[in-house]
Parts: structure tokens; sequence; C-alpha cells
């Protein structure tokens, strides 16, 4: 009963959810939101179940002294230190020069913004595993990589012009037509509004695909992964 009574709730409020596409009736619509609102509640109480995780988990590291047990307890230390300024700020905790705002402002944003500037390095490490032109698609992707990123630069532009003005200067004028001074930023744009878009497009009808697979999955309890089965 614990594994079949979630699965029952999981079916019908799955299917109901589904059933929103196709019955447009405004009651149903009401019923809806209703579920909706239901699971906004619910998941508000999950971030409170990650906070006990998260305590749970890191503070007998802590106490115990355990590897990487000091930065845990930075991590705890502000953890509370920011509940706490955020409660005694209450509703003006956003508004300027409020302890709660220039934390965030000043502590948590520069933070942030160094995580993602570090990221960079790791995006770049990967690019260079990626692009290496072992076959044909490889040296593709690698050829229309660095095409655009000598485009995105004023560079890129300065020396496609400076060859189109070579070469109409032996050739002539005409060559301008078919090989412009901008031809480079246009050729960039090309591969980003035409090959780009199209490979981004069939990659998020491909991840849609795959979560209407698992949506129906889960609906149908062939999925029981979230029930803690193996």
């Amino acid at each position: 009963m614990r594994t079949t009574f979630p699965l029952l709730i999981t079916f019908f409020i799955g299917l109901f959810m589904v059933g929103e596409f196709f019955i447009p009736h405004w009651r149903y619509q009401l019923v809806k939101v209703q579920l909706l609102e239901w699971g906004y509640i619910l998941a508000a109480a999950t971030f409170l179940l990650g906070l006990i995780n998260l305590i749970q988990v890191n503070l007998p590291k802590v106490l115990n002294r355990e590897q990487d047990w000091f930065h845990k307890a930075v991590m705890l230390v502000s953890l509370f230190a920011t509940m706490i300024i955020g409660f005694v700020g209450g509703i003006d905790r956003l508004d300027d020069n409020q302890p709660y705002r220039w934390l965030f402002d000043y502590i948590f944003v520069p933070l942030n913004a160094t995580m993602f500037a570090l990221l960079a390095f790791y995006i770049a490490s990967a690019a260079f595993r990626a692009f290496r032109a072992r076959n044909i698609d490889a040296t593709v992707l690698l050829a229309a990589a660095c095409f655009v990123m000598i485009a995105r630069v004023p560079i890129g532009e300065m020396l496609g012009a400076g060859f189109s003005n070579g070469l109409s200067s032996i050739l002539g004028d005409w060559t301008q037509t078919w090989l412009p001074e901008a031809f480079v930023s246009q050729f960039m744009n090309w591969i980003m509004d035409v090959p780009n878009i199209a490979a981004r497009r069939a990659i998020f009808i491909g991840a849609a695909l795959g979560a209407i697979a698992t949506g129906l999955r889960i609906i149908l309890g062939i999925e029981r992964s979230h029930l803690g089965a193996d």
C-alpha cells in the first residue's frame, strides 16, 4: 500500500493534467488551477526538506572534522546567518541599505559571478576536446566554431573587409557583388540563424520527446525512482 497509493495518486493527477489540453470546460480548468496551487505548496515544502537534509548531511561532517569540514562549516554558518538576517528584515529586507540586500548584492552576486567565470575554463576545456578534427563532422564543427569566434571580434570584420577590398583591386569591383566587405559578419549570422537554430530545434524536439516519454513512464508506474525504488 505504501507504494500502490502514491502510484495511484500519480496516475490520476497526471492523467487529469494531460486532460487540460483536450477539455476546455471552465470547471475543469478551475480544478486544474486548484491542483497547480497545491503543487506550488508542495514544491515550497520541498525547500524545507532540502534545508533539513543539507543540515543532516553536513553538520555531522563538521562535528567529526571530516574532509573539507571547514568549507561545510562556512556554508552552514552562511546559511543560518542569511536566514536570521532575512527573518529579522521582514518584508523590507529587499529594500536598499538593508542587511539582507547588502548580503545579496555584495556577497552572493560576486560569488555567483566568480563561479560562472570559472565555468568558462571548463567550457574551454570541453570545447578543445570536442573540436578535435577526428572526422568530417568534427572538422565542420571546428571550422564553423573558429569562423564564428573570429567574426565576433572586430579583427574578423577587418580581415574580411581587407580580403574583399584586396580581391576587388585585383579582379575588379564586380567581386563586391558576391563578396562584400561585410561578408564575414553576414556569413556568421547565417551560421547562427540557419544551421545553428535548426540543430537547436532538433535538440529541443528530442528533449521534449524524452520528457513526454519520462512523464508517461511515471504516470503508468513504470518509472518508480521517485518512490525510492531501484
